[in-house]
């Protein structure tokens, strides 16, 4: 079977040397990106209350782009961030893209980062500023070229700035897209959509087929230039266009290996189109006597056929109204249409231009709006399609709807400042003026708590040999050699070695209206102490998440927050994240657990994991999708407990409250618990140390 080569792959649809680029559009014009992102990417609700714009898609959009840049360029420093002002650029440190987000402009964005990118990459800027520096020796060397060419003299110091400096936009395009193209075949598709918006329009097509742009001005030339990769283009509509074409060689274009090669290349074909103007160019003053002597002919012509038919006042009549053929009536104004067309043309030729100085106009965000979104992107926030069919205990289908769940990875001030999760973030200072007023400080309390815990959980280290002597197999025992002489042939010993299993702990705390008070603070320090304890003992990590909603009562999203996470956090920071975290809104339980299931499971891969849930009652939630309670909520929450355990997660489930007190809320609320959590539902006091470590000890001391 013949190996599969994307380099030929790349020559036979290669855009650059020339052939077909093999490129159909498909029915979504972000069919490159369809590979890798959800059909509805674009299009689903990912409910952003409060803002104007879709901060969340935007994150994901960003972060999109930014794996794509950093992928392309091999370099992570390079930023991706909105315009917040009227145009795009690219200032050798941060890719600048619009934050206009649809079908028709995703791929042609993803395309104008990577170009932006790439140049960050492979422009030397530095070089760039130097010599289009003014008064720099390189500009003044084409400025006493353009004194000594006759016919050029008319150029002034500005004119040889934006010429050379277009020209040298136009090659190094090439040349950097040429290296990505062919280096990164996979990210074809997103250059291909790029150059179909920019330079693939149907009016240059036309204007390069009808043979416009043939005078010898500097546009003409930079327009056809511009325009060697159209496939229309025609090389001999102006003198010397075919030895420019030669000279800048865009199917040998990877010869050019830095920016100065560039700079060389634009130097000569700067003076070849400066050469071909002055030399093929008539003066104007030969070309204005020319035209009067030809309109003096003409009169003299129309003076003799008027003399001809003079005392004919019919003849007469028909010459004056003869427009047609009266040479010096003027030309006949342009149609609706064909004024139309002219615009676009010139549209399009402004947008390639735009294109190659930077100049694209795209669509800004607030500084809020901005903000917003680097906080969200910085965290990670995802929306993740929960709900949906559960069965209950005999079989039977639940229909349920489906809604998205809000997973958020991280907590830093600024998500806390931006305000996207409403009132679950707030600033640290409440917490601490809150401790300076002399009330409890639940999380100081967790972490001494979880220091004793810790002391307890640290035999998980130890690792275990178990020697047995006197077996029939085994490694001879030395000590026992002596007695073969007197017929014990049992003088072997086995040495039973039981070495530390990796674990992971997930703890999930209900962070509801409900929760507010005694039972969150119960909640805080028993998820604390956990977290100490585990940091005690390195074969342990742990995970602390968070789970709410947000938003208004009839537009909200339910909240899936991982407020800590051990194996990139530090313990130090566990309690200044927890600071700005309070519990509000409803309980969508097992709806949160879904939203991260992918991660929760994955986690057991090689380890031994541990999920122990935090709350004080049933679920409940509803929005515009789902009406998430009752059996069905019971049901589908035990649902994903089952997948946990049926992963080999071990399960916990901690009911807080005061479940004694007799009413006849708390017992129902306690039947629903163990419906839902099974053997692994627990009702003690947390605030026991005695108890808390029972109850872990049955779940992680190993026997």
């Amino acid at each position: 079977m013949a190996r599969f080569s994307t380099k030929e792959l790349t020559k036979k649809y290669s855009k650059w040397s020339g052939y077909d680029t093999g490129y159909k559009s498909s029915s979504r014009s972000y069919g490159n990106s369809s590979f890798w992102m959800d059909d509805d990417f674009l299009t689903k609700e990912t409910s952003t209350p409060g803002s104007k714009v879709d901060i969340v898609k935007l994150a994901g959009y960003k972060r999109a782009i930014s794996n794509f840049v950093r992928i392309v360029t091999n370099k992570d420093n390079i930023r991706v961030s909105y315009s917040s002002g009227d145009s795009s650029y690219t200032d050798g440190e941060t890719v600048v893209i619009s934050s206009k987000l649809d079908e028709k402009e995703f791929d042609s964005t993803v395309g104008l980062a990577l170009h932006e990118g790439s140049h960050i990459a492979l422009t030397d800027f530095k070089l760039t500023r130097i010599n289009l520096l003014y008064g720099s020796p390189y500009l003044q060397s084409l400025v006493d070229y353009v004194n000594n060419v006759k016919g050029a003299s008319g150029m002034t110091y500005g004119d040889v700035i934006n010429k050379i400096k277009a020209l040298v936009n136009i090659i190094e395009d090439r040349r950097i897209d040429k290296f990505v193209y062919d280096s990164a075949p996979g990210y074809q598709g997103y250059y291909q959509a790029l150059y179909e918006k920019y330079f693939n329009a149907k009016e240059i097509d036309n204007a390069l087929k009808s043979g416009k742009f043939n005078n010898l001005t500097w546009d003409d030339y930079e327009f056809h230039i511009c325009n060697f990769a159209n496939p229309n283009r025609t090389l001999d509509i102006l003198p010397g266009l075919r030895d420019i074409w030669n000279k800048i060689n865009i199917a040998n274009i990877s010869r050019l290996k830095s920016t100065q090669d560039v700079f060389d290349v634009a130097t000569e074909v700067f003076k070849m189109i400066l050469d071909q103007i002055s030399v093929n160019a008539q003066p104007e003053s030969g070309q204005n006597e020319n035209e009067e002597i030809k309109d003096q002919e003409e009169t003299k012509d129309q003076d003799k056929t008027s003399d001809k038919g003079e005392g004919n006042g019919e003849s007469d009549d028909v010459n004056d109204n003869d427009n047609d053929t009266d040479p010096n009536m003027d030309a006949p104004a342009p149609s609706a249409k064909e004024r139309q067309e002219e615009k676009k043309l010139k549209d399009a030729i402004q947008k390639q231009k735009d294109f190659l100085n930077g100049d694209i106009k795209k669509k800004k965000l607030t500084k809020s709006e901005s903000s917003k979104v680097n906080a969200a992107a910085e965290s990670n926030m995802n929306p993740e399609e929960v709900g949906g069919d559960v069965l209950n205990d005999t079989g039977t289908v639940l229909s349920g709807r489906k809604t998205s769940c809000m997973v958020v990875k991280g907590v830093t001030k600024t998500l806390v400042d931006s305000g996207i999760l409403g009132s679950h973030a707030i600033s640290s200072n409440y917490y601490n003026a809150r401790v300076e007023g002399g009330r409890e400080d639940y999380i100081q309390d967790g972490i001494t708590l979880g220091t004793m815990l810790g002391k307890r959980l640290k035999t998980r280290d130890e690792e275990r040999n178990l020697k047995t002597t006197r077996m029939e197999t085994g490694r001879i025992d030395r000590r026992l050699i002596a007695e073969l002489g007197f017929g014990n042939d049992r003088v072997f010993n086995q040495i039973i070695h039981n070495t530390v299993t990796p674990s992971i702990i997930h703890i999930s705390v209900d962070a509801s209206g409900s929760m507010d008070g005694d039972n969150w603070h119960a909640a805080i320090k028993t998820s604390v102490a956990i977290a100490k304890a585990a940091s005690m003992v390195s074969s342990i990590d742990c995970i602390i998440s968070v789970r709410g909603s947000y938003g208004d009562y009839n537009d909200q999203t339910p909240l899936m927050w991982i407020v800590y996470d051990s194996r990139k956090d530090k313990f130090a920071n566990l309690k200044e994240n927890l600071k700005m975290v309070q519990p509000t809104g409803s309980t969508p339980e097992g709806l949160c657990y879904q939203a991260v299931m992918k991660d929760i499971i994955s986690m057991a891969n090689g380890k031994e994991a541990f999920f122990i849930n935090i709350c004080d009652g049933e679920p409940g939630y509803s929005d515009r999708n789902i009406s998430y309670g009752g059996e069905y909520a019971i049901h589908h929450t035990a649902t994903q407990v089952k997948k946990m355990n049926a992963a080999g997660i071990k399960t916990l489930a901690y009911f807080i409250g005061n479940y004694d007190s007799g009413s006849s809320y708390e017992s129902r609320s306690k039947i629903q618990f163990r419906r839902m959590y099974g053997t692994g539902s627990e009702f003690i006091d947390t605030n026991n140390l005695t108890q808390l470590s029972h109850s872990l000890n049955k779940l992680l001391i190993r026997k």
